[in-house]
């Protein structure tokens, strides 16, 4: 496995797509140590999220400017010789609201609802779609998807909104 050594001059980004299993060996260009996967993520390696890379023409130029702003700001940090960011510790609220698996489902973001519930089994009936080219492709994704769908666990919607 070749190994690339980042430095502020030269830098390499990386593109992907294997879930939090990233295959890129990053090194601190002082130490020689591995970077961690928090740290490298958005930095010198960007997760794709295929859906957006279709819907959004300018996407990966989108995710370029943002790793090129993280390192900036981490340059910055480290020439100021400011610890790395830590998230604000928050002060315990009153009891926390416990959702179900269900509205927890309901109030995510658009995209992140489809990922969880739709996408999986769509990319994979798209792939045959294009690789069998059936002479009526909606039809087939359909059927597809309906006789798949168990492939996506939901969690149980609540009794009271049945």
């Amino acid at each position: 496995m070749s190994k690339y050594f980042i430095s502020y001059v030269i830098t390499f980004l990386f593109f992907y797509n294997r879930g939090e299993d990233c295959i890129v060996d990053v090194r601190d260009v002082v130490t020689q140590e591995i970077v961690d996967y928090k740290k490298l993520i958005n930095q010198y390696v960007i997760k794709v999220e295929p859906h957006r890379a279709i819907m959004e023409p300018d996407y990966f130029i989108k995710q370029i400017e943002i790793a090129e702003q993280s390192r900036d700001d981490e340059i910055e940090r480290v020439e100021a010789g400011v610890a790395e960011e830590k998230g604000a510790e928050a002060e315990p609220t009153a009891e926390p609201v416990v959702e179900s698996g269900w509205e927890e489902l309901q109030r995510l973001p658009n995209e992140e609802y489809l990922q969880k519930t739709v996408l999986p089994v769509l990319y994979q009936a798209m792939k045959i779609v294009d690789q069998q080219r059936p002479s009526a492709p909606s039809e087939y994704l359909a059927l597809y998807l309906l006789k798949h769908q168990d492939m996506i666990k939901l969690p149980q919607r609540p009794a009271d909104e049945a």
